[in-house]
């Protein structure tokens, strides 16, 4: 098992979080320590470790984040609740769209 994830473990244990609820955590710390985890937490805290410095490193660079941020957001796409919300007023509500009246919006009433 991986080192750190036992320490996390040990520190959620150790009641520092829950000094009035002492056994709040008990169901968290049984779920993500049992064989049959279904989130694999213990699997995954590795790579999820790895993964927050990586972001957390990519965070100091300002010009850097900022351009991730807008390509990333650029790429996302049409959100899956803004075509379900369109195909439930297609199929049930039947409702005449509303323009919000910004520049580039048509393509969300279409």
């Amino acid at each position: 098992a991986d080192p750190d994830f036992a320490r996390v473990v040990q520190f959620l244990r150790s009641g520092h979080f829950n000094r009035l609820e002492p056994q709040i955590f008990d169901p968290l710390i049984a779920s993500i320590t049992n064989p049959g985890d279904p989130w694999l937490t213990a699997a995954d805290f590795t790579s999820y470790v790895a993964a927050q410095r990586r972001a957390a490193a990519a965070f100091r660079d300002v010009d850097a984040w900022s351009r991730m941020s807008i390509l990333n957001t650029a790429a996302s796409g049409h959100f899956s609740s803004d075509r379900t919300i369109a195909q439930y007023n297609d199929e049930i509500w039947h409702l005449d769209p509303i323009p919000s009246g910004r520049p580039g919006s048509d393509h969300l009433t279409e």
